[in-house]
């Protein structure tokens, strides 16, 4: 009976030191989720830093390849682009 006592007892305290860690874990766990939405978080702000900055680097790259009368040229294509969509547009909501 005494042996089964102390089996007991060790199995209580083998108990306790598990509980233990599994509490200690549970708290590890809640704290890397935390830590994980934040970079998260941070890394979607910065690829949107980096595709901002990359539409910028792309829209000058764009006006550096055409001289002036190029970009007078293609800005009466845009013109007459948008009047036919106005037209267009016009059309659709009589």
């Amino acid at each position: 009976m005494e042996d089964l006592n102390v089996q007991i007892k060790e199995l209580s305290l083998l108990l306790q030191t598990l509980l233990r860690k599994y509490n200690s874990l549970q708290k590890e766990n809640e704290n890397l989720k935390r830590l994980n939405q934040e970079l998260s978080l941070n890394l979607l702000e910065k690829e949107d830093t980096v595709q901002s900055a990359q539409q910028r680097i792309d829209a000058k790259a764009v006006v550096s390849i055409y001289d002036k009368d190029e970009k007078k040229l293609l800005q009466q294509r845009i013109d007459v682009y948008l009047r036919d969509i106005d037209k267009c547009l016009s059309l659709l909501n009589a």
